[in-house]
This record gives C-alpha cells, sequence and structure tokens, in this order.
C-alpha cells in the first residue's frame, strides 16, 4: 500500500511537465500575418520551412478606382486566442497487490472472522443461561401456582360447604313463608272475590241508570237542536221578509222622492214602524251625507210614503225594532 501512494505523485509530475512541452512547443511554431484591407485574418502553420523561404503571392490587377469619398478608418480586428489543444492522458493501471498485502488482508479477515464467532459463542452462552433463569423461575412460578390453588380449592370446598347448609336453612324457611303466604293469598283472594261480585253489581246499577240519564239527556239535547234548527229557520226567513219590508219601502219612497243634481250624495236613517205599517216617532239620521239639505229631503220623501204594508206572516216583534235604511241619491233618480 506504501509503494502505490508514492508512485501517483511522480506519475502526476511526469504528465504535467509533458503538457508544458508541448504547449510551449506548439505556441512557438504559430504565427499570425498583419491584416490588410479587407483580407480575411490567416493563421499559418509551418513545421520546418522558415518564413523566408514561403513564395510571395502574386500580384492582382485591379481596376481603375473610381474617386470616392474616404472611407472612414476601420478599427483592426484584434487576432483571436488559437486555442491549444491539451495532451490526452493514457490510462493508468495500477499495479498488482503483492503477496505481502494479500497475506494481510486476509490475515485482517481472519482476525474478523474469529472475534465475530467468538461475540455469537458468548451471545449464544449467554441466552442459554437466560433461558435455563427463566425456566427455573417458571417453575418454581408453577409449583407455587399449585400449592396456592390447593389452598384456594380446600377454602372453596369449605365454603361450598357452609353456602349449601345456609341454602338448605334458607328453603326451608323460604318453604314455610311461602306455605303461609299462599293461605292468606287464598283468604285474601276470597275476599277480593266477594268484594269484585258486589263491585259489578253496583257497576251494572250505575250503568243502566247512566243509561237511562243519558237516553234522556238525548232526548233532550234532540229537541234542542230540533228547536235552534227551527229558530234559526224563523230567523233566516224573518231576515229574508226583513230584505222584502226594506226594498218595500225604498220603492214607495222613490215615488214620492224629487230628483236632485248631485248622485253621489248617500245617508243612513233609522225608523220604527206600528202594526199597520205606519211610523212611530220621526226618521233620525244616523249617517249624514255631509249635505243637511238632501238628508231633509230623505226624511220628508219617508214621512210621504208613509204608511208601509208589512210583508204577510211577518210578526209585529220583529219589525218593531228600528230599521236602517241605506238611501242612495242615484238609486233613487232613477227609482
Amino acid at each position: 500500500m506504501k509503494e502505490r501512494q508514492s508512485f501517483w505523485p511522480l506519475l502526476l509530475a511526469i504528465i504535467l511537465n509533458a503538457a508544458i512541452l508541448f504547449a510551449l512547443f506548439w505556441t512557438f511554431h504559430v504565427q499570425v500575418p498583419p491584416s490588410s484591407g479587407n483580407k480575411p485574418m490567416q493563421a499559418q502553420l509551418s513545421s520546418s520551412m522558415p518564413m523566408a523561404a514561403m513564395p510571395a503571392p502574386a500580384p492582382v490587377p485591379q481596376p481603375a478606382p473610381t474617386p470616392q469619398p474616404a472611407p472612414k478608418p476601420v478599427p483592426k480586428p484584434e487576432p483571436k486566442p488559437v486555442p491549444v489543444p491539451k495532451p490526452a492522458l493514457k490510462p493508468v493501471t495500477p499495479p498488482p497487490p503483492t503477496a505481502a498485502q494479500i497475506a494481510a488482508e486476509q490475515a485482517v479477515k481472519a482476525e474478523k472472522a474469529a472475534r465475530q464467532k467468538a461475540a455469537q459463542i458468548a451471545a449464544a452462552r449467554a441466552a442459554q443461561e437466560k433461558h435455563a433463569e427463566e425456566l427455573a423461575a417458571r417453575q418454581k412460578a408453577a409449583r407455587e401456582a399449585k400449592v396456592q390453588a390447593a389452598a384456594a380449592a380446600q377454602e372453596k370446598a369449605a365454603a361450598r360447604k357452609a353456602t349449601q347448609e345456609k341454602a338448605a336453612q334458607e328453603k326451608a324457611a323460604q318453604q314455610a313463608a311461602a306455605k303461609a303466604a299462599e293461605e292468606k293469598a287464598a283468604a285474601a283472594r276470597a275476599a277480593e272475590v266477594k268484594k269484585q261480585l258486589a263491585a259489578q253489581a253496583a257497576a251494572a246499577a250505575r250503568a243502566k241508570a247512566l243509561q237511562q240519564r243519558m237516553a234522556e239527556a238525548k232526548a233532550k239535547l234532540q229537541a234542542e237542536a230540533n228547536m235552534a234548527a227551527a229558530r234559526a229557520q224563523q230567523a233566516s226567513e224573518n231576515q229574508r221578509m226583513i230584505g222584502m219590508l226594506i226594498n218595500t219601502i225604498k220603492t214607495q219612497v222613490s215615488e214620492r222622492w224629487v230628483p236632485v243634481s248631485s248622485s253621489a250624495l248617500a245617508c243612513e236613517i233609522q225608523i220604527r214602524l206600528g202594526p199597520q205599517g205606519q211610523l212611530l216617532g220621526t226618521p233620525v239620521v244616523v249617517r249624514s251625507s255631509g249635505d243637511a239639505h238632501f238628508d231633509h229631503l230623505v226624511i220628508a220623501a219617508v214621512e210621504a210614503a208613509a204608511p208601509f204594508v208589512p210583508p204577510i206572516g211577518l210578526p209585529y216583534s220583529v219589525f218593531n225594532t228600528p230599521i236602517n235604511l241605506k238611501m242612495n241619491a242615484e238609486d233613487l233618480n232613477h227609482g
């Protein structure tokens, strides 16, 4: 390993010196000629011919130049540096290891394997010792558990025997109590049956009385419903006949009405009629039209049209009540 490490710096130094010599040789033989006019710059490489031996270029005939304005000076382009090719490096093959190196590596591997095997043997021995300790602990725990189980079984058997004896005593007491309770329940059931029979008889009597009262109440309700229906029918008929009476009054009033110019006037008056349809008292204005003259004309027409003939069959108790009349000038003007 030491010989391989001392060889590499020497090889790198040799390659670096060779590259420097090659670069110096290359730059010494590269020449760049001066540029003239618009001719492109050329680089010539001569390996053996000197500059003086190179032939001069033949002159080229040029046409007569025409007079032109003086051109502006064009700056000469600077020559670009020619890249120097780097020498190719040859791959260096490291020398093969020596027998001493191989023997040293094999000795290191053997020592490492021996250490690993010794560690495995120690680990296996420790695992066996741990397993033996765990097995001894389990056996000890099993023996202790067996002793405890035997003691617990004895205690359990003694407790079971005491429980059985106590259960037998309790069962005998329960049977005696059950027999006494059964006899008491039988007597109570007999008394209850007697009481239920008496209650059923009383309930039957109450039900019969209730049915009789319900029948009477139903008949009374039916009679009241019939009377209410008759009253409602009579009230409806009375309302219809009152409407006929109001129409008759308005018709008679329109016959005595003197037309007025304003048809938008309306008022509401209240009158009372006697048994023969005559007016009782003076009509009263309930809602004025806002025109006192129109209200006066309506009252005068009502008084002139009286008496009014009530419809046949309308009892006096119905139309004896105050009657409200809504009088509209437009309806009165058109009769």
